[in-house]
């Protein structure tokens, strides 16, 4: 799962909308505000369930151009695609107000986050280009964006290369991936809430 989806979780779960975007950015854990350690927490909980999944390793198994080893990358953004193709289906919040509620989250604690962080949500008030992340164009910058600040960035462009084919693949692993997503999001809140309780 990438931004989109960390977002959809953080709204659903009422936690922190940066925390659950810092398990994407160097941080250390141990400084974390206790209401950002939980959405970080949450976060890191959700991508080693998403990395374990059946349907992800179908996905990674998939023939293409791209190497196998790098495609879990590129399957979070392309599960960011699905997810707002697919958004009536999970949410009762239309995608603009969504997309507004997400940015204005960010922002109550864009002082509280990392730089590069920081430089993102700055650019979602000025831009917000979530939706975009829905379109063929948004899914190849996110990449492209990957590709320039990662030393093995080159390793992505044949995915690019064959990117049409490459989010079709990922339609199939979305919807049999993204239910099982929310009910492990559910799971894991009710045991937080269970411990809260107890302390």
């Amino acid at each position: 799962m990438n931004y989109f989806a960390h977002l959809h979780i953080a709204s659903l779960t009422q936690t922190s909308w940066v925390g659950n975007l810092l398990g994407d950015f160097p941080v250390d854990s141990k400084m974390l505000d206790v209401d950002l350690l939980e959405g970080w927490r949450l976060h890191q909980q959700v991508d080693v369930m998403v990395d374990n999944h059946a349907a992800s390793l179908a996905f990674r198994a998939f023939p293409r151009k791209g190497r196998r080893r790098f495609s879990g990358i590129v399957q979070d953004i392309v599960m960011d695609y699905w997810l707002i193709q697919y958004w009536q289906d999970f949410s009762r919040v239309s995608l603009p107000v969504f997309c507004d509620q997400a940015v204005a989250g960010l922002l109550v604690d864009v002082d509280r986050s990392p730089e590069r962080l920081k430089g993102m949500i700055k650019s979602l008030e000025k831009y917000n280009w979530l939706p975009n992340l829905g379109t063929h164009e948004g899914v190849e910058k996110a990449i492209l964006s990957i590709m320039r600040r990662w030393r093995h960035g080159q390793y992505l462009q044949a995915f690019v290369d064959d990117l049409p084919d490459v989010i079709q693949q990922g339609e199939q692993t979305f919807l049999s991936l993204y239910p099982d997503v929310l009910d492990f999001v559910a799971l894991q809140t009710k045991k937080a809430e269970a411990t809260h309780s107890l302390g």
